[in-house]
């Protein structure tokens, strides 16, 4: 049993805390679908020996003091009963339709967690003969995309029989991953943060950001999500990122961008603006990177056309590898410190300027955030007896979402939008271009059966 104690909220935490009541539940809701039955008792007691193995899913946000801090409950009657109550089991609804599993992940995601009270994580079974899967919600504030994996992994271990490791509770400040040595180093780390940070404002002056946004809109309503499965094997994105000399996620990112910019054929000042997130975890000391929580940083990549994908992605990669260096660099020591003092401004001023500079269009311009997981067979334990068959990620924000992942050779894509600004229909018009983007990219032999687009798939 794990004492009751308090730990103190991260610069993200303590963001997604301030934005929860505006933006909706920030809730990481994601939808394992199992290649064979599986017992309900047993997904119940994998759930549950999940939450005495992961502290922070026993998490309830406290207020101590002038600060909101994140209490982690004592494993007992007090947990059993939050247990009863988060996780259910659905029968009526058809697993085996990615259609139904789509329609009733639109209306979970918009249901909110109680952080005061706890659980910070919602589970919903849904027992079918043959293709069972199991919607895993859990809050933002519990734990990054790497955190989801890593719990992901867990429970399909448990499933096969395996026991749940112990998870550590680490301190969760981001700060030792960006933090200078010597203090002789801040003036050219600060130089350096700003040479950047005005090379990206020169280069977006003038031009106009590529976005799906078809209406403005002073607040956020509600979210919805898309399935999509990428006409395109793993094998064969593989292949043609060799080709074109990069990795498969910055093709992607290519890919993405052009599909953009495709959108925008007319406008010669088209420009698509790419968020993209990055591990804080390997910029830690050697020793000292921790293992659960909310580690991640973002920066942005800017796309303009291209004479062909080649140089799309030359010119792509060029700008991750800079961002990366600064961050080896730790030239973003600076905007990481200052977002530290997110607690001393209180939830009620920071979710006041969240509501504020949305209601005045003054948040960065995006064209979207792309969050690629990569390979997630290895969430499937060796000798598997339950293996994953699907896996379609989600989380909320603020912007147009992207969340991709490979799994048994097929590539899956979550699209994730606000209702408030974009209308599905500009979505769907996006899925499509993208497809183009891939079809035209491939080789007629790749076009089979197996790459055709299954527009009855396709619907959300």
């Amino acid at each position: 049993m794990t004492a009751s104690k308090l730990i103190p909220l991260n610069r993200s935490e303590h963001l997604y805390w301030a934005a929860e009541g505006y933006l909706g539940p920030i809730n990481q809701a994601y939808i394992l679908c199992f290649d064979s039955p599986v017992d309900t008792e047993l997904i119940r007691q994998a759930l549950r020996e999940l939450v005495s193995a992961y502290p922070r899913m026993r998490g309830i946000i406290e207020l101590t003091g002038l600060h909101f801090q994140l209490r982690i409950l004592d494993d007992d009657l007090y947990v059993d009963q939050l247990f009863a109550d988060t996780f259910r089991v659905l029968p009526h609804i058809d697993a085996s339709s990615r259609p139904a599993l789509a329609a009733f992940h639109n209306e979970f995601i918009n249901e909110p967690i109680s952080l005061e009270r706890g659980l910070p994580w919602r589970a919903r079974f849904i027992p079918h003969p043959t293709r069972p899967a199991l919607m895993f919600s859990v809050h933002h504030i519990v734990g990054d995309g790497r955190s989801m994996v890593q719990m992901l992994s867990a429970i399909m271990a448990r499933l096969s029989g395996q026991p749940i490791a112990p998870c550590k509770i680490d301190s969760p400040s981001m700060l030792p991953a960006v933090m200078l040595q010597k203090w002789w180093q801040w003036p050219a780390s600060i130089a350096r943060w700003w040479r950047q940070a005005k090379a990206e404002a020169t280069a977006r002056q003038g031009m106009n950001i590529v976005t799906l946004a078809r209406r403005k809109s002073p607040r956020y309503t509600t979210s919805a999500i898309r399935y999509h499965e990428l006409p395109c094997s793993s094998a064969t994105m593989k292949t043609l990122a060799k080709a074109n000399g990069t990795t498969v996620n910055t093709l992607l990112t290519a890919l993405v961008a052009n599909a953009f910019l495709a959108m925008a054929a007319n406008d010669p000042k088209a420009m698509a603006a790419i968020r993209l997130s990055v591990d804080l975890r390997r910029y830690y000391p050697p020793g000292t990177a921790p293992e659960f929580g909310n580690y991640v940083h973002s920066f942005t990549v800017l796309a303009q056309r291209q004479a062909n994908l080649r140089a799309q992605v030359n010119a792509l990669e060029s700008q991750v590898k800079e961002h990366l260096l600064g961050y080896e660099r730790r030239d973003y020591a600076l905007p990481v410190l200052l977002y530290e003092c997110l607690p001393w401004l209180g939830r009620a001023l920071s979710g006041r300027l969240v509501v504020r500079y949305k209601a005045q269009g003054r948040l960065p311009q995006l064209s979207c955030h792309l969050s690629n997981l990569g390979n997630a067979d290895a969430i499937n334990p060796p000798d598997a007896k339950v293996r994953l068959a699907e896996l379609w990620p989600m989380t909320i924000n603020p912007v147009f979402m992207l969340g991709a992942l490979s799994l048994n050779g097929r590539q899956f894509l979550t699209l994730i939008s606000q209702n408030d600004e974009i209308p599905q229909e500009a979505v769907a018009a996006f899925q499509a271009e993208l497809d183009r983007q891939f079809h035209s990219l491939m080789q007629p032999s790749d076009t089979g059966p197996r790459c055709q687009l299954d527009a009855a798939v396709t619907q959300a």
